[in-house]
């Protein structure tokens, strides 16, 4: 297990790694984004984001936890990890072929004819997933996430942007993004296997599939549930306004949850085994918690007033004058980026405390508000989608902070009166933005130049605020930096 002594620093500098690969990941995805929505048109992606949405069901099925379990567990042991391992590919192998063999029924569901064939391609995701899923975690589980990130950039690298990009201008269509994804899935596969030695040989022990499946049924229902509420968005879209308004819904998605995805799986990453190390050190805890939350809240307010004042000159920029009604629907869903991540902190926590049966609970009433949501959403078209799905979103993150809480002991008055400072600084700093993007469209005709000018300045604003206040931010000190930047503070 990791020391106690240096748990906090692995941690904060874990996040940091975590976030910097998933930062620079993040880049690269919107560069690719930005070259394929001008190569392939928005019912190829709804094809394929179909297809995603099948296929991410089954691999969560296909891990049935095993993953988590393994970072979870106290003792593990070598035989832990090759029960792991095969059951893991076995698991894969059985949902490769119920993909296959249901794919027809699938597609006519969808009332997409072409995503039948690409399903019974696609399928094969699940043997190298499945592959992945030991390796992945014990890196997860050494806080070697130096190693994880750079495994996952380079993967998206070479194994979907060049692919995808490559085979999108040959005019390959849907089958450039379907070739692309499984390219990068064989690239994280051999990368992954190298990177972690761990033992491939077969191996069946009750006794050990006993431990691993304790701790992984209820987080595996709690992942489904959690998954259909995600991607009942996408389902609802595409089963009922097709495969066009899909791909259009599916990029305004893609953009809000780049800064999402961003920070939220670093913090996935480098908060789950540190918190499992201290599942029963509650003060330790409560401090982890509350400052975690005002760092993600100061982030992602920023973020939200960024993505949804900018808008329009984000998705014409990156996606081009074609894709303008993706606009809406991204200002919609990016006024929810705190909420959107902002749960992850009391997901983490219960996952790491074993209190994942209450947590799958809270997942399946939040499964039930997006099908809910969205369904009714769907006659005002992906707008009404899009409200829909922040709906949602605001109500997972009152369940799941609320249980955080409970864990914790911790009352809501106290937790509100102790970020409110940050939200307050937090939206005033926001709104300047507002202004700032508002005159420069007055004065500049470009959208490229009101972005960039936009962004310099409020870049300019922060490197201000931080240079004469930074010091008043509490979450500065999980900084694993912190010293450097204090420096540079008055």
């Amino acid at each position: 297990m990791i020391k106690e002594e240096s748990l906090t620093s692995k941690t904060f500098k874990g996040f940091f790694w975590s976030l910097g690969g998933k930062l620079l990941t993040a880049i690269l995805q919107i560069g690719v984004l930005a070259v394929l929505a001008r190569l392939i048109n928005a019912e190829s992606f709804g094809i394929v984001q179909s297809a995603l949405v099948v296929v991410g069901f089954a691999q969560i099925v296909s891990k049935i936890g095993i993953g988590p379990a393994l970072v979870q567990i106290k003792s593990l042991t070598d035989k832990h990890i090759r029960v792991g391992f095969t059951f893991s590919m076995g698991i894969g192998l059985v949902l490769t072929i119920c993909v296959f063999l249901t794919s027809d029924l699938i597609a006519s569901f969808f009332k997409m004819t072409d995503l039948s064939l690409v399903l019974k391609v696609i399928s094969v995701l699940f043997i190298f997933e499945s592959f992945i899923t030991v390796s992945s975690s014990l890196l997860q589980r050494e806080m070697k996430l130096k190693r994880k990130a750079l495994i996952e950039l380079w993967s998206y690298f070479f194994g979907y942007g060049l692919v995808g990009i490559i085979l999108g201008y040959l005019e390959y269509d849907y089958w450039a993004l379907v070739i692309a994804i499984i390219t990068q899935s064989v690239f994280k596969a051999v990368a992954y296997s190298l990177s972690q030695n761990h033992s491939f040989s077969l191996l069946w022990n009750k006794d050990e599939l006993s431990d691993l499946l304790r701790f992984a049924g209820g987080y595996t229902i709690g992942r489904i549930c959690s998954y259909i509420a995600t991607q009942g968005d996408n389902i609802i879209t595409g089963r009922y306004l097709g495969a066009g308004a899909l791909g259009i819904y599916s990029r305004a998605y893609a953009i809000m949850t780049k800064p999402a995805s961003m920070v939220g799986d670093a913090l996935n990453i480098a908060l789950f085994p540190a918190m499992a190390a201290r599942q029963t050190q509650f003060d330790k805890l409560n401090k982890v918690f509350l400052n975690g939350s005002k760092m993600i809240l100061f982030v992602s307010i920023l973020s939200s007033f960024v993505i949804a004042s900018g808008a329009k000159e984000i998705v014409i920029i990156l996606l081009g004058k074609s894709w303008d009604e993706a606009i809406v629907p991204l200002q919609i869903l990016a006024s929810g980026l705190f909420f959107r991540l902002g749960y992850k902190l009391g997901a983490e926590l219960s996952k790491a405390t074993g209190n994942v049966n209450k947590q799958a609970f809270y997942y399946f009433l939040y499964a039930l508000a997006t099908i809910t949501g969205c369904l009714v959403g769907t006659q005002w078209g992906i707008i009404g989608v899009a409200y829909g799905t922040l709906f949602a979103i605001i109500i997972n993150y009152a369940l799941m902070t609320h249980l955080g809480l409970t864990i914790l002991k911790m009352k809501w008055t106290v937790f509100i009166k102790s970020i409110l400072p940050e939200v307050l600084v937090s939206c005033l700093i926001g709104l300047s933005f507002v202004v700032i993007i508002t005159l420069a469209r007055q004065l500049l005709m470009s959208e490229v130049l009101v972005l960039i000018v936009s962004c310099c300045l409020f870049g300019t604003l922060l490197l201000f605020i931080f240079y004469f206040f930074g010091k008043k931010l509490s979450f500065i000190e999980l900084l694993p930096f912190k010293d450097k930047l204090k420096r540079f503070m008055r």
